[in-house]
C-alpha cells in the first residue's frame, strides 16, 4: 500500500485494551490487528455506500454539471468497485502492533481532505465534463472524508479486542 499521506489514531482505550492483551499474550496482539483491519474496511465500504465521513457528516454532493452526465452514480465511484477508490481499500499489519487502513490511490488524499487543483503546464486544465471540453484555470475538490475513526468503529475495535481475548484459543474458538 503506497503512504502518500497518514492519519494516526491513537485512542487510549483502544491502546489500553492492545496492551492488556499482549501482557496476557503477545500473540492475541495479531489475531486482534488482522480482526480490526478486517473489520475497518467493511466500514469504510459502508462510508462510500453511505456517502458519509467518520463523524456522519454527508459528503458534499457533486456539482450540478459533474453530476449531469452520472445518473445515479455515487460519490467518489465513479469507476464503480473494482476500477475505482472503493476498491483499494485494504488493510495491512504495520510491524507486530499497527494495523494501516488505506489505499494506494494517489488522488485520495485530495478526497480526504479537499484542496485545489491547478494546472501544471499552461494556463487551464482541460477535461471532458457531461460530453463538453471543459476549459479551468482552477478545479475546488471538497473535503469528503472516508478514512477515520467513528464512534461505532471505536466500539467495534474494542469489541474486536475483547472477543480475541475470550476466545478459546485451544478449542474450536479462532479468528
Amino acid at each position: 500500500m503506497a503512504n502518500p499521506f497518514t492519519i494516526a489514531m491513537k485512542d487510549q482505550d483502544v491502546q489500553r485494551a492492545l496492551g492488556d492483551l499482549a501482557r496476557k499474550d503477545g500473540g492475541l496482539v495479531q489475531a486482534s490487528l488482522k480482526n480490526i483491519g478486517i473489520a475497518m474496511v467493511k466500514s469504510v465500504r459502508r462510508r462510500f455506500d453511505a456517502e458519509q465521513a467518520p463523524d456522519g457528516t454527508p459528503w458534499k454532493p457533486l456539482s450540478p454539471a459533474y453530476r449531469a452526465g452520472k445518473k445515479g452514480q455515487k460519490i467518489l465511484q465513479e469507476s464503480g468497485m473494482r476500477g475505482g477508490l472503493l476498491g483499494t481499500i485494504v488493510w495491512q499489519l504495520v510491524g507486530s502492533n499497527a494495523v494501516a487502513i488505506g489505499t494506494n490511490k494517489i488522488y485520495a488524499a485530495i478526497h480526504q481532505f479537499g484542496g485545489t487543483v491547478l494546472p501544471r503546464k499552461g494556463d487551464f486544465l482541460v477535461f471532458k465534463l457531461g460530453g463538453r471540453l471543459i476549459f479551468a484555470r482552477k478545479v475546488v475538490i471538497p473535503a469528503r472524508p472516508f478514512l477515520g475513526l467513528s464512534a461505532a468503529d471505536r466500539q467495534t475495535l474494542l469489541d474486536t479486542i475483547e472477543d480475541v481475548a475470550n476466545a478459546d484459543w485451544h478449542g474450536t474458538a479462532a479468528p
